[in-house]
């Protein structure tokens, strides 16, 4: 599996429709240290194919420990191919029990994409998200 899985809620951020005063609402929010609102507008931008107003507010959100925000932040570094730094997101945020992190994490193990390809490490991870409920870590694991 060459690609990183997205989570299902992805899907939904994306096709959140968001006008101008939402926007300014959210802006205005995330300013204020809600982090959810710092991945909505991250959704939008990411939407909208602005990767870099998406990573401004992903980043935020991180900062303010939205593991959600995290997750799309490390993703969005696979993406441009900066596995190194996605690899340390992705292992703080399944360290704190995120699922798809860990899942992400075994795919990168399992890939060899910032860190030695390590299969055992790479199932280990699995099983651990698999256990925190990921459904797509459980079937890389009855794959194997």
């Amino acid at each position: 599996m060459k690609r990183l899985i997205l989570l299902p809620f992805l899907a939904l951020f994306l096709y959140a429709q968001s006008g101008e005063n939402e926007f300014k609402k959210y802006d205005e929010n995330c300013t204020k240290g809600d982090e959810f609102s710092c991945a909505q507008i991250g959704m939008t931008y990411l939407k909208e194919s602005d990767l870099e107003g998406a990573w401004v507010y992903f980043d935020r959100g991180c900062k303010a420990k939205f593991g959600v925000s995290c997750e799309l932040k490390a993703y969005m570094q696979t993406q441009i191919g900066e596995y190194d730094e996605a690899f340390k997101t992705f292992s703080k945020a399944c360290d704190n029990n995120s699922s798809y992190s860990c899942l992400n994490l075994a795919v990168l193990y399992d890939n060899g994409n910032g860190v030695k390809k390590d299969i055992k490490k790479a199932t280990s991870l699995f099983t651990k998200a698999c256990k925190l409920g990921d459904r797509s870590a459980c079937q890389m694991l009855n794959v194997r």
